[in-house]
């Protein structure tokens, strides 16, 4: 035993001291060789770090601009019936959005009669509070000619929309701008202008110089920013599409300019103003704007010779202490390890009962002895936890096996669920992310109409189980005494709200179909819109239920035709998510529906309909999220009529 952990200990000592005596001669011999390429790596850290803080503002605010113009797109498109109705629009986004300056709408020719040829509404903040309106549009301000416009009433509904590069406005005050434009449709999909949003870029530059100013102050060499013939000088400048100036207190010479390689993070030795630096360059993402970090050449490499002489030096230090106090370390380091060894093969073999060594010090190999001490007496106990605890969780399996099936024997199952009508026939299907979920559907006929829903608790698991039976239950009694779909969400929501401690609420869709004339009265409670064939239904935004006590729920009808099939499902389906993370997403399901529907021409048989629409949806989401565990409970029900 004394001979083995002999040569243990003398085998670890020479492999440490002969690498610890590598290390030292390799560091002294190279150490100023490599100094030049640290001091180029440290500016390009630093070049790389300004870049990405700049640039992650920039696209913060950007991002801010593009969806608020999104977003609140349809609000403008909603009230395009006179002048005074878009701008109320536009003011109602700005109060919700108060990162932005102003949004505006701009319309096509003499859209507006008595407007004139020009007529773009300007609604923007004078103050923090305050939001003035402006009718901008004029020969002067000829937006007809303007490149933003024309790109942005070139592109189309679906298309991401269009950042302009910066520009000087005076039209309401005088400062520097760019605008994210979309265009804009009336409620027949014609174009009739463009949209957008402003975003002011006058505190760019004032983000550009606090940049340089800190820089300046943490160097080595100490900079004076107010010293032009300072040799060490630094600065960042911004570029649009064209080259020109945004924001930075350097003006680039052409030729310079030229020479600046966009999407490139790595330093580039150029000569700027007859003085050489390292360049540093990149395209701001959303945008089509360039961020270039110059550094001089005297300030990346006089730094860095004056760090890597105190580096040197402490390391020498530190490897001499590191050699001295080793050599005496390591033999009594491991003497103990041996005893250890031995007693640790006999519980490895099941022996608890091996006397442990005892050692003089409290150190860590004594702590490990303990440690062994501690599972010698525990780990007979813990067999005997281990069997009750997967006894108990296989109970609880059962339990939640028990509940599942309770659950599911609430909704109707079995299809065809009215096989002696000839007018309607349904299929629904619902999968629990967990155990239980939180989804639900329901349908029955009373008096010739079928009432029908489809909604979705917040939350998952046994929480969102209870609402969901409670959810059902309401449903069918209310149902029971009246036929307007707006009365029976609000007695849900009226009744769900009550003692709603943990603020639980569920998207809604309530509808009652005439079976007789076709005629369908719906009212949506937050859920998503469904499909009527290939198109969407329209939809009111109304809260879900269970927000809050006594809310009015608005009533829409439509009429839908023989041969008409409903779709309605859950946001299980548009956010199923795949392995990269990747949604299915609602245009998946668009191209799904639409390519079923098509499907569906020049058949004869079409009974079965419904059932095959779930069953190829839940197919489609299948084969695209994979062998990915379901997030969130997956919930489908169609309905086709035939009058």
């Amino acid at each position: 035993m004394k001979k083995k952990k002999s040569k243990l200990s003398r085998r670890i000592t020479w492999r440490v001291i002969g690498i610890v005596l590598i290390i030292n001669v390799l560091v002294i011999g190279v150490v100023f060789m490599f100094d030049l390429a640290v001091a180029l790596m440290e500016s390009d850290m630093r070049a790389k770090y300004l870049i990405e803080g700049v640039e992650g503002r920039i696209e913060t605010m950007v991002q801010v601009v593009k969806t608020a113009t999104f977003n609140n797109r349809d609000e403008v498109e909603a009230h395009l019936e006179s002048p005074e109705a878009v701008f109320d629009a536009l003011e109602r986004e700005l109060r919700v959005n108060k990162r932005l300056v102003g949004c505006f709408a701009a319309f096509e020719p003499d859209y507006y009669q008595g407007q004139g040829r020009w007529f773009e509404a300007y609604a923007y903040f004078t103050d923090s509070t305050h939001i003035e309106r402006q009718q901008i549009g004029s020969p002067k301000h000829d937006y007809f000619n303007g490149v933003w416009y024309a790109k942005g009433f070139a592109l189309e509904k679906s298309d991401d929309g269009y950042l302009t590069d910066p520009y000087f406005d005076d039209s309401v005050g005088s400062s520097m701008y760019c605008s994210y434009v979309l265009p804009l449709f009336d409620s027949k999909g014609r174009k009739v202008g463009v949209y957008g949003a402003d975003l002011n870029l006058d505190w760019i530059n004032k983000m550009i110089l606090d940049a340089e100013a800190k820089v300046k102050k943490v160097g080595l060499v100490q900079n004076d920013p107010d010293d032009p013939d300072d040799t060490n000088a630094f600065f960042i400048q911004i570029l649009d599409s064209k080259g020109q100036k945004i924001a930075g207190t350097v003006t680039i010479d052409e030729q310079s300019l030229k020479k600046i390689q966009n999407d490139s993070l790595s330093s580039e030795k150029m000569k700027i103003n007859d003085e050489t630096y390292y360049v540093s360059s990149k395209r701001i993402g959303q945008t089509c704007w360039t961020l270039v970090v110059a550094q001089h050449w005297q300030w990346v490499y006089l730094d860095g010779i004056l760090l890597g002489i105190i580096i040197l030096f402490f390391m020498g230090v530190g490897m001499l202490v590191i050699f001295f106090f080793m050599r005496r370390s390591i033999r009594r380091a491991t003497k103990p390890l041996g005893f250890l060894s031995e007693s640790a093969q006999e519980v490895a073999k099941g022996n608890f009962d091996t006397s442990l060594p005892t050692f003089k010090h409290n150190d860590e190999v004594a702590q490990l002895r303990d440690s062994f001490d501690t599972m010698q007496q525990s780990l007979k106990q813990y067999v005997e936890e281990l069997k009750v605890s997967t006894a108990a969780k296989a109970s609880i399996e059962s339990e939640l096996n028990v509940a599942q099936s309770i659950q599911m024997s609430m909704l109707p199952k079995t299809f065809p669920a009215f096989p002696n009508r000839k007018d309607i026939e349904l299929y629904a299907s619902l999968t629990p992310a967990k155990g239980v979920g939180g989804d639900l559907y329901d349908f029955f006929i009373r008096d010739e109409k079928l009432f029908f829903c489809i909604g979705d608790v917040s939350g998952k698991g046994v929480p969102a189980s209870l609402v969901m039976a409670v959810t059902r239950t309401l449903f069918r009694n209310i149902a029971m005494h009246t036929d307007k779909p707006s009365h029976i969400a609000e007695t849900m929501n009226d009744r769900i709200s009550e003692g709603n401690d943990n603020c639980m609420f569920v998207t809604l869709f309530v509808g009652v179909l005439d079976l007789a004339s076709g005629h369908l009265r719906y009212s949506n409670a937050g859920h998503e819109a469904p499909y009527i064939d290939k198109a969407l239904l329209p939809c009111d935004h109304n809260l879900p239920v269970g927000v809050m006590p006594d809310m009015k729920f608005t009533e829409q009808e439509a009429t839908i035709t023989s041969g008409t099939t409903i779709f309605l499902y859950t946001d299980g389906l548009t956010e199923a998510e795949n392995a990269v993370n990747e949604l299915f997403g609602k245009q998946r399901l668009a191209s799904v529906i639409t390519e079923f529907m098509d499907s569906l021409q020049g058949r004869t048989a079409k009974s079965g309909v419904p059932q095959e629409l779930v069953e190829t949806m839940t197919a489609a989401v299948h084969q695209f999220v994979g062998e990915t565990e379901q997030s969130d409970d997956l919930t489908m029900l169609a309905i086709k009529y035939t009058e």
